[in-house]
């Protein structure tokens, strides 16, 4: 999978001029220009791997399994009671970041790439066994027509 700069600089923890000063010192692998303009950076494990320098401070950034994806999670208890009870609307999708819902929604239209995720034998934090992870920006929508933006640079 490929990201752009905004997407490493969150999944490393480090700004986005920062990125582009490590691409243009060679030290990001993989990471190339297309269309003369954009930067598309190739991930190793989910993290951009860079390169160490032989001189100064170790790199404080590391690699942490959810760090700047959003993942978004059914919620199969608030499904049965909308199938049972035919005059509720509880929401069933949460939009989060770590253990903060960021929205809550009834669809979710995902603008850029994303990922479906099946783990029965390690769960996801809260429990899940079914999410999809994305570090795109992503709008939610509810039934009473209120619409959300889930950035994936929120924290």
């Amino acid at each position: 999978m490929f990201i752009g700069t905004t997407e490493a600089a969150s999944l490393l923890n480090i700004s986005t001029q920062r990125v582009r000063v490590l691409i243009k010192e060679g030290r990001i692998q993989g990471a190339r220009k297309i269309n003369g303009r954009t930067w598309v950076i190739p991930l190793y494990k989910g993290m951009p791997r860079v390169s160490r320098r032989k001189r100064g401070p170790k790199p404080r950034w590391h690699s942490c399994r959810h760090c700047g994806k959003n993942t978004i999670h059914f919620d199969r208890p608030n499904i049965a009671v909308n199938k049972k009870e035919k005059n509720t609307d509880l929401h069933v999708l949460s939009a989060k970041r770590g253990t903060k819902t960021l929205a809550k929604g009834h669809e979710i239209e995902i603008h850029g790439p994303c990922k479906i995720v099946y783990r029965p034998d390690k769960p996801h934090s809260c429990g899940a066994t079914v999410w999809i992870e994305t570090l795109a920006t992503a709008t939610m929508f509810n039934f009473n027509g209120k619409v959300e933006q889930v950035d994936s640079r929120w924290i």
